[in-house]
């Protein structure tokens, strides 16, 4: 089996995993790369964005706020709903810093929301999703910027002074080919940001892969300086980890402390739904919300070691 990242074959099989039902996949480390991977399937992206009780529902709520906000052109607003979440936090606070930047892309804009701050704030900003379903939602709540990842329009509109995306790195088939492409877009000295999905946040004993960013939707996870490696010479690369918040550090820290093993869940109905919940899994959790409650009570979590946040790798790359 080819590394799916950097083509080696330097790569080990470890486990096929089930999160949704009826799609197991199995797992994969590149020793050349560093990455962990599974296979890429692109139709289940449209099948999330259509099914409102998918994990993809969020994006359906958070769009719909942030179409009223701009529907009353309330740019603080939305600055304050999106500004709650670190990626967005990131992407918005970072563009601001910015000396003449004008015209902004965002890959993998799902419905639209956070370019919609961009669109609000005066940017020639236009967002591309894979999805045909959410570039007609996005287009519905906030206008003609949006496009299909494969439009001419894309490449017709560059140079772009900045292009981000928000973790779509973890979901794309051929990460280097399509970072290389973004790069190749910007004008030199522009800006591609982006937060990545961290191996290194699988901190509990055999954890194969990150929870809350489940395959077929995640399919690669990254550990900090891969794109450092890969992309030192075409442009000037900042990476920077976050870290979870101290109760779930310590909740984390002391679930290694007491060796407990990572185990996949029940699978659950990719349309949504709750997976059938063992009594050990039930028993887990309510030692989870006991300790956090403990740990909130006594202080005590700010001693727990930091621990990685699942997309908590936030990367700045500066095109030479």
């Amino acid at each position: 089996m080819k590394c799916r990242i950097c083509s080696s074959d330097r790569t080990q099989e470890l486990k096929t995993i089930e999160f949704y039902q009826g799609y197991p996949w199995t797992i994969y480390d590149c020793k050349e790369c560093g990455c962990r991977f599974t296979r890429y399937d692109p139709a289940v992206y449209n099948l999330l964005h259509t099914l409102p009780g998918s994990r993809y529902g969020d994006y359906h709520q958070i769009a719909g706020e942030c179409q009223l906000l701009f529907s009353q052109r309330d740019l603080n607003g939305i600055r304050n709903l999106l500004g709650k979440t670190s990626k967005y936090r990131f992407i918005i606070e970072a563009v601001e810093s910015f000396k003449d930047t004008n015209r902004i892309l965002e890959i993998g804009c799902s419905r639209g929301y956070l370019t919609s701050f961009f669109i609000l704030a005066g940017y020639d900003a236009i967002g591309a999703d894979i999805s045909e379903e959410a570039v007609q939602g996005a287009e519905k709540a906030f206008g003609s910027h949006f496009f299909q990842a494969d439009s001419d329009a894309i490449k017709s509109r560059s140079p772009y002074d900045v292009i981000y995306h928000i973790g779509t790195i973890g979901c794309v088939e051929d990460p280097l080919g399509y970072t290389r492409r973004m790069l190749g877009m910007l004008r030199p000295g522009g800006v591609l940001l982006f937060n990545a999905p961290n191996l290194d946040a699988c901190v509990l004993e055999g954890q194969l892969w990150l929870s809350g960013a489940p395959p077929p939707d995640v399919v690669t996870l990254y550990r900090k300086g891969f794109w450092t490696q890969q992309f030192h010479d075409s442009a000037l690369i900042e990476e920077s980890v976050e870290y979870c918040d101290s109760a779930t550090a310590f909740t984390l820290f002391t679930q290694r402390l007491l060796r407990r093993r990572w185990g996949n869940k029940q699978p659950s109905p990719i349309a949504g739904g709750k997976p059938t919940i063992s009594l050990a899994e039930r028993l887990f959790s309510r030692v989870d919300r006991d300790l956090r409650r403990f740990a909130a009570l006594t202080g005590i979590a700010r001693l727990a070691p930091l621990q990685p946040a699942d997309f908590g790798l936030f990367v700045k790359m500066t095109k030479k």
